[in-house]
């Protein structure tokens, strides 16, 4: 996933994969742990600039969203509510009186569970802005490490929310 020799079909195929096997929250503490943040991250960042821009004028070479990436942002964002649930199964157990009595019942949002994933698990952002983000050219991207406070996490995991319920 993290080639920028893998075509788009072959990352949408593996992300598929990916979203399946999260479901057990063993095996999503190795993706979080191998780091596949890093690629949700990247591919939701990417999607979230072209919507920024969507309908204005600009002289970038692919301004507007295509099907193939709406595909991969909603597949990424439902690998990562997946994750976010999943890991929030592991660590947070029943027992977690601070989580679990901010919520009626004691169930905690999807919302919410993506954001303490986020907020918890260290990953990468891209932080390069080029003249024209929809040219990616491998040599000039560039990432470092990034640890979100929880409201950033909060405010992430809504918009992330949105992408996987199709609402953005």
């Amino acid at each position: 996933m993290a080639s920028a020799n893998t075509t788009s079909e072959q990352k949408n195929e593996a992300t598929e994969e990916i979203l399946l096997l999260a479901k057990d929250k063993r095996r999503a503490k190795i993706f979080l742990d191998e780091g596949i943040l890093d690629y949700i991250i990247w591919t939701l960042s990417r999607y979230f600039e072209k919507l920024e821009v969507v309908g204005k004028t600009t002289d970038w070479a692919n301004p507007d969203i295509t099907a193939s990436e709406k595909t991969a942002a909603n597949l990424a964002a439902l690998c990562c509510v997946t994750l976010g649930k999943a890991h929030c199964a592991a660590i947070h157990t029943e027992g977690d009186l601070l989580l679990m009595s901010m919520y009626e019942r004691g169930t905690v949002p999807e919302e919410r569970q993506v954001a303490q994933m986020l907020h918890e698990i260290p990953h990468h952002a891209r932080v390069t802005k080029t003249n024209d983000p929809t040219v990616v050219q491998p040599s000039k991207e560039v990432f470092a490490p990034r640890q979100l406070t929880l409201s950033q996490a909060e405010e992430l995991a809504r918009s992330i929310k949105a992408v996987a319920e199709g609402q953005l």
